[in-house]
């Protein structure tokens, strides 16, 4: 069964390749398997990119994937692929409806010590303008 994770990632890695997401902490890493979905939220540009499914996990898969804003480099890596970029609800910040909201509020200031945090099926409902692009999980 496919997980549905809202991921937040550091607003510079996305100019880097668009096609990756990248952990500092392995563990985080670990929580994604291949084929779960990930919602794709862009921080510092505050800003949801689109749903993507992941694929093929690593370490310095893309060794220029990184900044050096971000302590240590990212190692822990995952290819993505865009499921769908037709989003409504692109700048989250203020919708209480999502599942996540409470955690990522608690854990949103003071950099990304955590970047990853479980989503449901409605919170698609909330984000895409189609959410039937992705299977029902």
């Amino acid at each position: 069964m496919n997980a549905i994770w809202f991921v937040v990632h550091h607003r510079n890695l996305w100019d880097i390749d668009k096609d990756f997401i990248g952990f500092w902490n392995k563990e985080q890493m670990d929580l994604v398997s291949k084929d779960d979905y990930i919602i794709y939220y862009r921080a510092g540009y505050k800003k949801i990119m689109g749903v993507f499914k992941a694929g093929e996990k690593g370490i310095n898969l893309n060794k220029d994937f990184y900044d050096d804003e971000i302590v240590g480099r990212l190692v822990y890596q995952c290819r993505i692929n865009l499921v769908s970029d037709n989003v409504i609800c692109a700048k989250p910040t203020t919708e209480t409806r999502f599942s996540f909201f409470d955690e990522w509020q608690r854990n949103r200031y003071g950099g990304l010590k955590k970047q990853i945090f479980p989503a449901k099926y409605e919170d698609m409902k909330l984000i895409l303008s189609d959410p039937t692009v992705i299977q029902r999980v």
